[in-house]
């Protein structure tokens, strides 16, 4: 074994494996981790690039040389090639959302690791086996794949739905006939935006993924004019904890540690004015949801404008304190 080591063999294969993982390689490192000299290394990465030409003259794997960090990388213009960071990242933020049952969780993280040759695999696993053992997914305990795909085609074909809703203030699940707009996810959760069928506003109905019981995409089709389509970007800035509402304009003081807090919550909102600490701001957003956000701010925000929400929350802020005082 220790021959092997030493081999040109397995210095092209323990090579390849970096490039493949999606390092990045210095030649004066190489040489020294393989007790050779820099042309040596030089060498060994043209034979893997003749290995790329042998397989086909238009294959888009090759190394490239990038000047601007002196190393070796490899390009792979077909762009389908997930990296080691890419990998353990995308598994960071799976286990995070807590929005995937086990069952569906599981195999998507392993065909993940699948992609990776063996030691890398075995390092992303030691980082991650802990959080996937202790895994706790959100409590409906719903597969959602297949409900995600489902309604995919039926957004993509303007498709009429018809769905049996389990609401939280409701006993008995009603049914619906939407237009469905477009998939969000937010907060541990799937949602769905829809009209009502037929619906002559534009008012924007949120429907939970997994309180939806039942399923059926019907042969009817919706207009959508292509204007006026529903953006999924342009939803998520305004909108809070996916709660709706009306649209509205605020303008408020902010005197909290984090103005980087505020305006990566609120992506509409704009810095007015700054006086020392204090900050005025403005922004857009839809209703419901923002309250609950402001009021985890303390008192480190105050609502100035419009007149009516100062006073909505005046109220509901009088509200909690009597809930104190009795």
């Amino acid at each position: 074994m220790g021959d092997f080591n030493e081999s040109k063999t397995y210095r092209i294969l323990k090579l390849f494996e970096h490039f493949n993982a999606g390092d990045k390689v210095r030649k004066k490192e190489m040489a020294n981790k393989f007790n050779v000299s820099k042309k040596t290394i030089q060498r060994d990465i043209k034979e893997i690039n003749y290995f790329f030409q042998e397989i086909d003259n238009n294959y888009l794997d090759y190394i490239e040389y990038e000047h601007n960090s002196s190393t070796y990388f490899l390009r792979n213009d077909s762009t389908l090639t997930l990296t080691k960071k890419e990998i353990m990242a995308l598994i960071k933020i799976l286990l995070e959302s807590r929005s995937l049952c086990q069952e569906e969780i599981t195999p998507i993280i392993d065909k993940l690791l699948s992609y990776l040759p063996g030691n890398i695999k075995t390092h992303i696993n030691e980082i991650v086996s802990n959080e996937l053992y202790h895994y706790r997914p959100v409590s409906h305990q719903k597969p959602l794949l297949d409900t995600i795909w489902e309604l995919s085609h039926a957004i993509r074909k303007n498709k009429v739905v018809n769905i049996n809703y389990c609401s939280l203030n409701k006993e008995r699940p009603f049914e619906r006939e939407i237009e469905p707009l477009g998939l969000m996810f937010s907060e541990y959760y799937f949602y769905l935006i829809a009209h009502h069928y037929g619906q002559k506003d534009d008012f924007k109905i949120v429907y939970r993924l997994d309180r939806i019981d039942n399923l059926e995409i019907t042969k009817k089709h919706f207009k959508v004019c292509y204007t006026n389509r529903f953006q999924e970007g342009e939803f998520r800035k305004r909108i809070q904890f996916m709660y709706p509402g009306k649209l509205m304009k605020l303008k408020f003081k902010f005197w909290g540690s984090s103005i980087e807090a505020v305006l990566d919550k609120l992506p509409t909102a704009k810095i007015i004015e700054k006086n020392g600490d204090e900050y005025l701001l403005e922004a857009e957003v839809f209703g419901k949801g923002i309250k609950m956000w402001i009021l985890s701010q303390g008192d480190k925000l105050e609502i100035l404008k419009p007149k009516v929400f100062r006073e909505e929350m005046n109220q509901t802020i009088k509200n909690m304190i009597g809930h104190y005082e009795k």
